[in-house]
């Protein structure tokens, strides 16, 4: 008894072979692509990260430092948390790890502009930073050109303090029990 059992022809070898090529090159495609667009978000996290720490170290110098300072140097003279009213601007360095995406032998230097701004009335803490659309366009140094930045903003009204303004705190702590 003969079954009719055959084997793929030459013909349809080929065709597979060359069907599954042209999936493999798109997918290759689109993997690098992927990974071009990933460069811009790496730098967008980075000034997430800066902009989420400014506002945290507001909310520590809000709840615990004393409002009433006399100044703002004198607070920064001796490196004590509070906010200085008005807007301060600094840069914020970071480095991110885009050898691959920039032809970088090494990772990419950013110096992301910030600017702080305290509104004392309504206790409203902004901070704004700028950082670039193309990391693989920045400078030796971590430059970037306006036209080429963005900016991500975040906002919060803080909350009044723990603590009252030079009010001495004083606290009863029992010594530890003994063994």
């Amino acid at each position: 008894m003969r079954t009719d059992e055959r084997g793929f022809t030459l013909l349809e070898l080929t065709v597979c072979v060359a069907v599954i090529a042209l999936a493999g090159a798109a997918a290759l495609g689109a993997f690098a692509a992927v990974a071009r667009n990933a460069t811009p978000g790496a730098a967008r996290d980075a000034a997430l990260m800066v902009a989420e720490n400014a506002l945290a170290r507001a909310r520590a110098a809000a709840a615990y430092a004393p409002s009433s300072a006399p100044d703002a140097t004198a607070l920064l003279a001796d490196r004590s948390w509070a906010l200085a009213p008005g807007e301060t601007r600094y840069a914020a360095g970071a480095q991110l790890r885009a050898n691959a995406q920039c032809g970088a032998s090494e990772g990419v230097r950013l110096r992301l502009p910030v600017v702080a701004a305290y509104d004392v009335a309504s206790a409203r803490f902004t901070v704004v930073v700028s950082y670039p659309r193309d990391p693989c366009r920045v400078a030796a140094d971590g430059a970037f050109a306006d036209g080429d930045a963005a900016t991500l903003t975040l906002g919060e009204t803080l909350p009044p303090p723990v603590y009252a303004p030079g009010a001495t705190i004083r606290r009863n702590i029992a010594p530890p029990a003994r063994m």
